[in-house]
């Protein structure tokens, strides 16, 4: 073989993987638009730009937490380039790719040739939500500061992991900068390493000395220390901003976090090289963040303890207990037990679907070498025949649901993406990229380069054209510039404006215009009281309307169009009273009174 072959075939497995990597990335992690979060990241951005308009509005005229990420500045300057709706797409891509790579620096210096890359899926591929599993996930599919600053995380962890620890110090500031909530939580994993590495790490406890002397003065956010949230306000979290509460946390929260509780125990003892002691970390880590969350937040009811947020944790233990997952699939494949490999595997998507069985399968997981150790041949097929089904009958029931709700979408993929619903399912989300990987090792040379060339690369064009998923109305929203007069009539630079079912910040990016009231804006009020209680006094005006318009969006279609708000929620809502009223409304039907203007 000369030299020139043995770089091809050094470099064609490296080529292959990356793309293989960009295909999940791409096809998993689609782009939905400046929504969730994304929103607020927009309001403060549009707040550095265009103060006067902006600070008037109710979630920022009593401060706002994006004085805390150097985020919403950077967006704002970006602003002179591109319109918001260009400089989100392209931020939230950027974002995406540096947390893969951040992800792969950071295990691939922990585990085994191949069993890394097997790792590195399983963070990419498998379920990434944590905490409060409906609102938050590592690797968002949108731009805020979270994304980029778990790369900046796994980046310094990756680099702790070499002994390189200035430089990890270093990025833990950068990751700081963007976003401090997710750098406290990588450093309550980190620090437990440091200590497993040299006892003498355990003196920067100390720390907490300084720390509670600066909760003695009025140095904020520090002030806030030792400041219990009064009742007043703890209501208006409970009620909006319950994931501050473990306690008030559902069953498929717990159910996620005792599923990387048990693989993070396992994989500490299990794994190879350095990803245990990691694991054992994260383990640490995830003690400490919920303890402290329980005691001064849960039971104290401290404000910068909640505002801290320190169960946030949990994002780096889980990506840690994912990569674990197909790690261990990795060994268990390579040892020839199949039925093992499922078990997990099927342990897994019962966790995931808060059928409470699960733990049975753990600790059968655990067990096997001593239960089937010596088994005869036919009792391990039957077993992996079973799970397989079993995960293939969840796989159906979960097709079904997402069918229906396909079809409530007219069948349409712009306005329901059932393709990307169907893949995340991890069965699929992750067992066909692992079937990728089986048939390329499996493959000669020219067969390899079939695979790279007539299936790889096609899935990484349909991953990029497909990746921006944003629906009709949000592509329509977004492609726009900001203007005052969509309506007709030109809005006043100080007006506040109320968007019934506004589901898009569209008052912030089509009116240019402050918003008088939406859920978006409640997202702060843990870092603000006097947001929480303007906001409780904004929704007794507006409540009948709210409630009002869900009436209608229950109806048929015929009927809703029909459909109005009747006069006491208009009344309760425009007439004079303590409290601001809303000096202009925008609602999507047609009301009896006379309309300053419309848009279609």
């Amino acid at each position: 073989m000369t030299t020139s072959d043995s770089i091809r075939s050094t470099s064609l497995p490296k080529i292959a993987g990356t793309v293989l990597a960009l295909v999940v990335l791409l096809n998993l992690h689609r782009y939905i638009g400046i929504n969730h979060d994304a929103a607020l990241y927009l309001g403060q951005a549009l707040l550095e730009r265009w103060p006067a308009i902006f600070s008037q509005d109710l979630f920022f005229a009593h401060g706002s937490q994006g004085s805390y990420t150097l985020l919403p500045w950077l967006i704002s300057m970006a602003f002179d380039v591109a319109n918001p709706g260009t400089v989100f797409l392209i931020g939230s891509l950027l974002g995406l790719l540096a947390f893969a790579m951040a992800c792969w620096f950071f295990i691939s210096g922990l585990l085994p040739p191949q069993q890394r890359y097997w790792a590195f899926l399983g963070a990419l591929c498998l379920p990434s939500a944590y905490g409060v599993v409906r609102i938050f996930s590592y690797a968002e599919p949108f731009l805020t500061p979270r994304p980029l600053a778990e790369a900046f995380c796994l980046l310094g962890l990756g680099l702790l992991a070499r002994k390189r620890l200035t430089l990890g110090v270093l990025c833990a500031f950068a990751a700081g900068v963007l976003h401090p909530l997710q750098a406290i939580a990588a450093c309550l994993v980190a620090w437990p390493w440091l200590i497993l590495n040299d006892r003498r790490w355990l003196h920067a406890a100390w720390l907490a000395i300084p720390i509670a002397l600066l909760g003695l003065s009025n140095l904020r956010p520090f002030a806030e220390l030792f400041h219990p949230i009064d009742p007043h306000w703890l209501q208006v979290l409970r009620e909006v901003t319950g994931q501050l509460f473990i306690s008030g946390w559902h069953a498929a929260d717990f159910s996620v976090l005792g599923v990387d509780v048990l693989l993070l125990v396992y994989a500490w003892r299990a794994l190879p090289g350095g990803f245990g002691p990691w694991c054992l970390s994260a383990l640490f880590g995830l003690a400490l963040g919920f303890g402290l969350n329980a005691i001064l937040v849960d039971w104290l009811h401290l404000t910068l303890p909640a505002q801290l947020q320190l169960w946030r944790v949990h994002w780096i233990a889980h990506l840690l207990a994912m990569a674990s997952v197909a790690a261990l699939l990795y060994r268990d494949f390579k040892a020839g037990e199949f039925a093992r490999g499922l078990c997990l595997g099927l342990g897994l998507l019962l966790a995931q679907s808060t059928v409470w069985i699960w733990p049975l399968f753990a600790l059968l997981y655990a067990l096997w070498p001593r239960l089937f150790g010596n088994s005869s041949s036919r009792i391990k097929p039957l077993l992996g025949t079973l799970f397989l089904l079993g995960m293939l009958a969840l796989l159906g029931l979960y097709a079904a649901n997402e069918w229906l709700l396909f079809r409530m979408a007219h069948y349409r993929l712009d306005l329901y993406a059932i393709d990307r619903r169907l893949l995340i399912f991890p069965l699929l989300a992750l067992g066909l990229p692992l079937l990728g990987i089986w048939m390329w090792e499996r493959s000669s040379a020219w067969a390899r380069w079939l695979l790279l060339c007539g299936v790889l690369t096609p899935l990484l064009a349909i991953g990029a054209a497909r990746w921006d998923a944003r629906s009709p109305m949000a592509l329509a929203v977004e492609s726009g510039r900001l203007h005052a007069n969509l309506f007709g009539p030109e809005i006043p630079r100080d007006a506040q404006v109320f968007w019934v079912s506004d589901l898009y910040p569209s008052v912030w990016l089509v009116l240019h215009r402050a918003e008088y009231f939406s859920v978006r804006q409640m997202a702060g009020v843990v870092f603000n009281r006097g947001t929480a209680m303007e906001a409780n006094h904004r929704l007794d005006r507006i409540t009948l309307a709210i409630r009002e318009d869900l009436y209608c969006k229950s109806l048929p279609l015929a009927k809703r169009e029909q459909c109005q708000l009747d006069d006491d929620a208009m009344r309760t809502a425009c007439q004079p009273g303590p409290t601001r009223r809303p000096d202009y409304m925008v609602l999507p039907y047609r009301q009896p009174q006379h309309p300053l203007g419309h848009w279609d």
